[in-house]
């Protein structure tokens, strides 16, 4: 265990080196974890709900209130947007609804022009009358055909959509992608012949680390989404193109990220071999690929290719070479000529001779053209003619290169024993030159028995890089030719952790966790310890964890505090200290001079510090890192201490403001003269610090008082928002240690306007007029004239109910002049009735009855007005529609109790056909519509509960 390796491992690796690289195993499977379910989302604008929206399938969707329709349920569409325009005729698709049309317009049916920005136009058929308009509508809507994908070229990844897609062929849009680990980005896309291409920009790359199963949903302000989501970003890509040449193996794949650190597996076969190495991706021309180049990879018959980053496989491919290259052994069986090739223009390093007696590495060799030239054979005759022979070229300045003879040779592996070599003659493996094999082993292997520099630090390089990211991994399933995975090597590191502050080894328990550096650190999961993490609390401020061979990053949290170090490969000992904070405070008086002399004091964790400041007010506090919180205190006999505490010491404070004197505050709050605390407190004055510190001593309830303010004079602002309501300020002296009181009552500025004023007595004199001359008599009109008398007086004392519209944010002057239409409608319906010729002789009858003046008894209240306000249109007719519906209960259940229903019936069909009419422009002047039609509604049912005017309707006429 440890950072030990094992004798015979470690001469097998290098010797694999010389030929094919270090013998190690790394895993290429396909990336662990599976796809995240997850279904997309609508986006765009979105209406606001019941009146206009955009379904997740696209299909806009709207709903229009039965009386607006008319009988003809149908309504014509119109879409507007860039110039261009197209018209939809849709029916209702419940036609027999009392209340409510619900209308759809499918995706499929939306223009086929750009609606990112578009006008919705709802009228009728019969005359075009609009009932809904609408602009700035997003209606673009894409819909995902499938989601297996695929990669472009340029390696875009590209999805197809459905041909149903609305408005965004050609355009550009975003789309939000989360990838496993919690990962997630916005990527640009684009949609061209019902295509979906995705920039391979950054944010893409970024989600390309395995394991990438990607989960795309719509994006803020970009088109609805639906169909298929996750991709799979590995099923998507093709076959990764393999590159080979003699001591050079590129690997270009769509999955890889330029500037990426991969590592590259190869298991190899005649001979048998693998090589693990560290590379960096490059990007040439949008193509990305790894390349492993190394004079030693040379002349396999086929390879398996793993590339894994991060501990995680990106992916597994077989490539054939071809074979060696063919030869012949040449008259006087000294040299071998190529058949069809020529080799480099190079000198020789050295020849590894493969034969069925094992593998001779050949220091003194030589190539000119097709001809490779070879001394010190182990036969003194040379080269059997009919022999088979596989031999490996290493050249100074060229890649390496496989040459067989015959059948190839090389049944033997290329091991060199660990136990020196025999003598000629001897049946066993022999590797040494003449006169060096006393030597053996690798150092006997090598031409003169000697190893040069560059070719030792290559070899510890690839043998560090190779057991950090391959050693004892395993192909995921299995390598097609090369040797059986090794066990993962590991190393024991010692990690300290200590108190910067303190200098020493902190003894309280510490979360640690170590993590390889490329595992992601923002999975909510924890390490990933299936990967080589590993986490726990430790005590005593130190612990020695053995993991595997590869660098790891350390973070240690304590009192919610981290520190963050990294332990390279061949780092066994770590140092994590919590170092200590260290700011300058200043303290200042109340008008923002610098107090010297002052003591600030930091008390934390039963420990204190303290500073004195300096001319500049100035002190220097250096707390531990590991405090649970600090509390900062500033003194001076002259003035009252300034505290702040603060749960984490980065936070400390650059400022404390200490005051020599202090008062309490009560400020009372009114409007009209009315008390409420629907009025906004504010001071005047560009000192934030004031501000925060009225704010932090405001009263919350009236009468409270705001204690500890600097004595002085304020000036305090009363605000309410709205245009009716003023300002009001008022200046007020803080003395010290008394209580100053000060009240904000602020005007509400309302008054009727000249058009209203004269608005109002038509009202009056129009409910007058419904008084008939003559023998008529008057009693049912007078009781009809004190409903439009009751709302009148309601409409006057609308100035005097400032605090109801303060609160409700209700603007009077729309109230105002809707309750004044709504009221002159209702009497006009109210003097049509009662003039029909039913109703007039109906009152002749009665004018030999004794007069009576009978009067509304209820009255409108602005509380209902105010409640209506808060709710939506749709809620406020319901209202009046409800109150109908219970009038026309009454007339019905009173009909057969009276001699003549008239003078209450006709009152009802004008109040309802007038309720069908009328269409305000926004909910405040429907409540105000609701309101006042509500009021005459009511004195239609409450007309049976007055005998002298149910003895008019029992009048006989003839």
């Amino acid at each position: 265990m440890g950072t030990c390796t094992h004798r015979r491992l470690l001469v097998t690796f290098l010797v694999l080196a010389l030929v094919v690289g270090p013998a190690t195993a790394t895993a290429t499977g396909g990336a662990s974890g599976s796809p995240t379910a997850g279904a997309l989302t609508p986006s765009g604008s979105v209406m606001a709900a019941g009146d206009l929206n955009q379904t997740d399938s696209g299909t806009l969707r709207f709903e229009l209130a039965v009386g607006n329709v008319g009988n003809n349920s149908e309504v014509r569409v119109r879409f507007e947007s860039g110039g261009d325009s197209d018209n939809v005729t849709t029916a209702a698709e419940n036609p027999n609804s009392n209340d409510v049309y619900r209308y759809r317009v499918a995706s499929g049916d939306l223009p086929d022009f750009s609606l990112a920005n578009t006008r919705i136009t709802v009228s009728t058929v019969d005359n075009g009358t609009v009932l809904l308009n609408k602009t700035g509508v997003d209606l673009r809507h894409l819909d995902l055909a499938d989601a297996e994908g695929s990669f472009d070229d340029n390696g875009r990844l590209t999805l197809n959509a459905t041909d149903e897609t609305a408005g965004l062929d050609g355009e550009s849009f975003e789309l939000n992608a989360s990838a496993n680990e919690g990962r997630s980005a916005t990527l640009s896309a684009t949609l061209e012949n019902d295509t979906v291409t995705i920039d391979r920009d950054g944010a893409f790359k970024r989600l390309l680390a395995p394991p990438a199963e990607l989960t795309l949903a719509a994006a803020d302000g970009g088109p609805s989404v639906t169909g298929d989501t996750d991709v799979s970003p590995e099923a998507a890509a093709p076959d990764a193109t393999v590159l080979v040449s003699p001591g050079r193996v590129t690997v270009q794949s769509p999955l890889l990220v330029a500037g990426t650190e991969y590592g590259v597996h190869l298991n190899t076969t005649g001979p048998n071999g693998e090589y693990a190495a560290v590379t960096t991706a490059q990007e040439t021309d949008g193509v990305t690929s790894v390349t492993v180049e190394n004079e030693y990879v040379a002349g396999f018959d086929s390879v398996t290719i793993g590339v894994t980053t991060a501990g995680s496989a990106v992916l597994s491919r077989t490539y054939k070479s071809g074979g060696a290259l063919p030869a012949t052994v040449d008259n006087g069986q000294r040299s071998v000529t190529l058949r069809e090739a020529s080799f480099a223009d190079s000198d020789v390093s050295f020849v590894l001779l493969s034969t069925d007696g094992g593998v001779r590495t050949l220091s003194n060799a030589s190539v000119d053209g097709a001809t490779l030239s070879l001394a010190g054979l182990p036969d003194e005759r040379g080269l059997d003619p009919n022999g088979s022979y596989r031999m490996v070229v290493a050249f100074a300045d060229a890649p390496a290169v496989t040459v067989s003879v015959g059948d190839g040779g090389g049944s033997s592996p290329l091991v060199v024993p660990t136990n020196g070599t025999q003598g000629p003659g001897a049946n066993t493996t022999a590797t040494g030159t003449p006169g060096n094999e006393s030597q053996g082993g690798i150092v006997g292997s090598v031409p003169g028995g000697q190893i040069t520099l560059g070719v030792l630090l290559g070899l510890v390089v690839l043998l560090v890089l190779g057991l950090g990211y391959a050693v004892g991994q395993s192909m995921g399933g299995g390598s097609s030719g090369g040797g059986s995975g090794a066990t993962q090597q590991t190393r024991d590191v010692r990690v300290r952790i200590t108190d910067g502050f303190a200098n020493e080894q902190l003894s309280d328990e510490v979360y640690l966790t170590a993590r390889p550096t490329g595992q992601s650190s923002a999975s909510t999961s924890g390490v990933n310890r299936d990967a080589g993490g590993r986490e726990e609390a430790v005590d005593g401020g130190v612990v020695t964890w053995t993991l595997n061979a590869e660098p790891y990053e350390f973070t240690a949290s304590y009192n919610g505090t981290t520190v963050t170090e990294t332990a390279e490969l061949l780092d066994d000992r770590l140092t994590l200290s919590f170092e200590p904070v260290s700011k300058r405070v200043t303290v200042i008086d109340e008008t923002g001079e610098p107090v010297q002399d002052a003591t600030v004091t930091a008390t934390f964790d039963d420990e204190r510090i303290s500073e004195r400041t300096d001319a500049n007010g100035r002190a220097s506090l250096t707390v531990p890192m590991t405090a649970s919180s600090v509390e900062v205190t500033a003194e001076h006999e002259r003035y009252e201490p300034d505290t702040r505490r603060v749960s984490d010491p980065n936070n400390l404070p650059s400022e404390l403001r200490v005051v020599g004197k202090t008062g309490t505050l009560r400020v009372e709050t009114a409007i009209g003269g009315e008390p409420t605390d629907a009025v906004e407190v504010s001071l005047d004055t560009d000192d934030e610090w004031l501000r925060e510190r009225l704010e932090e001593s405001s009263p919350t309830d009236e009468g409270d008082d705001a204690v500890g303010l600097p004595a002085g004079e304020y000036t305090l602002v009363g605000s309410v928002d709205g245009a009716p309501f003023e300002d009001v300020r008022s200046r007020v002296t803080v003395p010290e240690d008394d209580t100053a009181t000060v009240t904000l009552d602020v005007p509400f500025e309302f008054q009727l306007s000249a058009t209203q004023r004269e608005s109002l007595e038509s009202l009056r004199s129009e409910a007058d007029d419904l008084l008939p001359g003559g023998r008529l008599d008057s009693a049912v009109h007078s009781y009809y004239a004190s409903v439009a008398r009751s709302l009148a007086d309601t409409v006057e004392r609308v100035p005097e109910s400032g605090i109801r519209f303060a609160e409700t944010g209700v603007a009077p002057e729309p109230v105002v002049d809707a309750m004044l239409s709504a009221g002159r409608g209702c009497v006009e319906g109210v003097d049509n009735a009662m003039n029909t010729k039913h109703n007039v002789d109906l009152f002749s009858a009665c004018a030999d009855m004794r007069e009576v003046s009978e009067e509304w008894r209820a009255d409108y209240d602005l509380d209902d007005l105010f409640e209506l306000a808060a709710a939506d249109r749709v809620s406020q007719r319901a209202e009046l529609k409800s109150r109908l519906s219970e009038a026309e209960s009454a007339v019905e259940e009173n009909r057969a109790e009276v001699n003549v229903i008239s003078p209450v019936g006709d009152v009802l069909e004008e109040l309802q056909a007038y309720e069908r009419e009328t269409r305000e422009s926004d909910e405040v002047r429907n409540a105000a519509f609701v309101f006042a039609v509500a009021g005459f509604v009511e004195s239609v049912t409450e007309l049976f509960e007055h005998p002298r005017l149910l003895d008019r309707l029992n009048r006989t006429m003839y």
